[in-house]
């Protein structure tokens, strides 16, 4: 009866595996094709949730409802806001909370034997607020430091200033424009952010009152605007863009949502280019699968003939191999899967990013190595099938 009916499927899954242990380094190379296939799906679809979370961090310490205001000239003449119109826009609109306008500029910045190129930003108090900055030592500016010539810097500035034994600290006296400057805080380190109009960290931040004495103009040439929880930040926008204009300046918003529906989008794109890369290198596995099962029926053709003489049909042949194939890939993307997660890990600490995974990527690869294994093993399986079990009997 067992004859009629072919082995169980169990039965002929346990010959698979001892089969596969019995090729020794021929399974182990096809092993190791699927296993860098696998990991590569996983690590890179992994490294793009990091990243993604990251970029997501970072607009919600600004807030994800605000606004970043940018102007250009429209004549001969600098662009420049209104400072007073800009600041009582939360009065005007019901949606707007907060504005912090500031003034941006580049200059030589001199301390001691130092000196660098740095972004000069003429900022009001609410700024540290808007955009998340956090002191590392000293405070920040405040509503009584108005037109007095003290300054915040960043830690990027910080470490290219300092000469060796003499780090800048709060204190010490910078110059900037023909100007001096007292330093009263250095930020902690901050990445550049998209909806920020400067690099905090290689800046130097000086009271709005100061403009005029390091930069081109005494008005504000950008603004961040803290938006209501929910508020449409695009029609916001339109209306700031509206009431800030003026003859010589041109407006331009950018709202924080918006950015980030784009960074979703632009993330799901990302998602199926970095699939798509790491099926490249699954196929590849999937070859070398494919090789060492197609060299097994060659090998193995008596066995094949002695499991027909005793009743075995073809379509048990075929599940033999393909159960080889299977197991080998799937056994490959499972350890792919751990090695993934791995380089994951590594790459999140050489960038400095906080560790996450994207729980839904680790069936993806062994479940992709699996769909290959059989992909590939299926014309092996096919080609052992069809051996005349005669010839076969005969083969060496």
């Amino acid at each position: 009866m067992t004859a009629a009916f072919g082995p169980p499927a169990s039965a002929i899954g346990e010959e698979a595996i001892i089969s596969l242990r019995n090729q020794g380094a021929r399974s182990l190379l096809a092993l190791l094709g699927i296993v860098i296939g696998a990991a590569s799906v996983v690590a890179l679809l992994n490294m793009g949730h990091m990243s993604r979370l990251e970029a997501l961090n970072r607009f919600e310490r600004m807030g994800v409802d605000s606004l970043q205001v940018n102007t250009t000239p429209t004549g001969p003449a600098p662009a420049g806001l209104d400072r007073a119109l800009a600041e009582t826009l939360h009065e005007r609109d019901a949606q707007i909370v907060r504005v912090a306008p500031l003034a941006v500029g580049r200059g030589q910045v001199h301390s001691g034997a130092g000196s660098a190129d740095a972004m000069i930003a003429a900022v009001t108090p609410e700024l540290h607020d808007l955009a998340g900055l956090a002191l590392a030592s000293g405070r920040a500016l405040t509503a009584l430091d108005a037109c007095s010539q003290v300054a915040v810097i960043g830690a990027g500035l910080v470490e290219a200033l300092s000469t060796s034994g003499a780090p800048v600290a709060p204190g010490q006296l910078l110059h900037t424009g023909g100007y001096g400057f007292t330093v009263i805080g250095v930020l902690e380190p901050i990445a550049m952010e998209a909806l920020s109009p400067v690099d905090y960290d290689r800046a130097i931040l000086i009271p709005l009152e100061c403009a005029q004495r390091v930069l081109p103009g005494p008005d504000p040439t950008a603004a961040l605007i803290r938006l209501t929880p929910g508020a449409d930040g695009e029609a916001a926008g339109e209306r700031v863009a509206a009431a800030l204009a003026n003859s010589r300046t041109a407006v331009q918003t950018r709202s924080a949502r918006t950015l980030i529906d784009a960074l979703n989008t632009y993330e799901a794109v990302h998602s199926r280019l970095l699939v798509s890369i790491g099926a490249i290198s699954l196929l590849v596995g999937g070859i070398g699968v494919m090789n060492v099962m197609l060299m097994s029926v060659m090998e193995r053709r008596r066995e094949i003939g002695v499991r027909m003489a005793v009743g075995a049909r073809r379509r048990d042949i075929q599940l033999m191999f393909l159960l080889e194939s299977a197991a080998l890939a799937l056994c490959g993307g499972v350890l792919g899967a751990l090695c993934g997660i791995a380089v994951s890990a590594v790459i999140a600490a050489l960038s400095g990013w906080g560790f996450s995974v994207a729980w839904w990527t680790l069936p993806l690869g062994p479940g992709l190595a699996a769909i290959v294994g059989v992909a590939f093993g299926l014309y092996p399986a096919m080609a052992a099938s069809r051996l005349d079990p005669i010839e076969a009997l005969h083969a060496s």
